[in-house]
């Protein structure tokens, strides 16, 4: 199948960056009853628990020797991003922390280049770099918009795009033709067995039942975990095998369009970078994915 995107891979990224982006949405309202470590190992937990009716046909139909590579694309994906970044962000601003997300695509397509053949292909280089630029305008020249940050902590909070880029590049090298829904229960299965100690040490069970007598947290939680990663997960899953990598990873950079407008909807002013960021955005992605051409010859190596 050819990697350039359909009308399909289209619309799998739009739905992906609308679930996403409204995640946040989810997880601002989880944190009024829940630790940021407790929604992470729930979140896991949760989103086994309603793969469940899947995870017999996933061990039907996916064959032992892709289970290293599925464990890998759960724990550098999934697992560990979703504990990185909660730490990170102690000692990071948010303004910060989602520039540095903004880098997944660029990292994820250096990734690729360097260790699993992908072409380098100018136009994408370009649209990744003016996306890129997007995302900063978008998100750090905000008012409110802080730069607090150690150093030990920046660093952490740069590995898990890294992370990304080597789960977007293993999942299309070792893992191309599994379905997205055996191969998402799967891989829940195997975070499941990680994130439950991590629940019960952090208490995280026993926070269910408070968080549900003092008000809506545990079902935002819930929200997050059937949208945000269960369906979200098998959503990409799929898109990834359909389309070049660096199309798949646009959507980090989609992301925080939706928060824009989300918070505009919800009242909140529109100023000169959000429209400039949006734009520039917009242009590179599309840049990316060849619906605007760019002029130079594309060449692979």
């Amino acid at each position: 199948m050819s990697n350039r995107p359909d009308a399909k891979s289209w619309a799998i990224l739009i739905l992906l960056t609308l679930i996403w982006g409204f995640s946040y949405y989810f997880i601002k309202h989880s944190l009024i009853s829940f630790s940021p470590t407790q929604i992470s190992a729930l979140r896991m937990i949760i989103s086994f628990v309603m793969l469940i009716p899947f995870i017999p046909h996933a061990f039907k139909k996916i064959s032992f020797d892709k289970y290293w590579s599925i464990f890998v694309c759960g724990f550098i994906g999934s697992f560990l991003p979703a504990f990185l970044y909660p730490f990170a962000q102690t000692k990071i601003s948010s303004s910060l922390a989602g520039i540095i997300n903004a880098f997944t695509p660029i990292c994820t397509y250096s990734i690729g280049i360097l260790f699993y053949e992908v072409a380098k292909e100018k136009s994408k280089i370009a649209g990744s770099i003016i996306a890129l630029l997007g995302a900063i305008i978008l998100i750090g020249f905000k008012p409110n918009a802080s730069f607090k940050a150690e150093g030990l902590y920046v660093l952490i909070a740069f590995i898990v795009p890294f992370l990304y880029g080597f789960n977007g590049n293993i999942l299309k090298s070792k893992l191309a033709g599994i379905s997205g829904v055996p191969l998402t229960a799967l891989m829940y299965v195997m975070m499941a067995g990680l994130s439950i100690p991590v629940a019960i040490y952090s208490g995280a069970f026993s926070q269910i039942p408070v968080a549900i007598q003092s008000g809506n947290a545990f079902y935002h939680l819930l929200a997050l975990s059937a949208f945000g990663s269960a369906i979200a997960m098998v959503l990409f899953n799929i898109l990834i095998q359909r389309v070049h990598i660096l199309f798949a990873a646009s959507v980090t950079y989609l992301m925080p369009c939706v928060s824009l407008i989300v918070g505009w909807l919800d009242g909140e002013q529109i100023g000169w970078n959000d429209i400039a960021g949006f734009v520039f955005i917009l242009f590179g992605v599309l840049i990316i994915n060849q619906v605007i051409r760019w002029k130079s010859t594309e060449t692979a190596v």
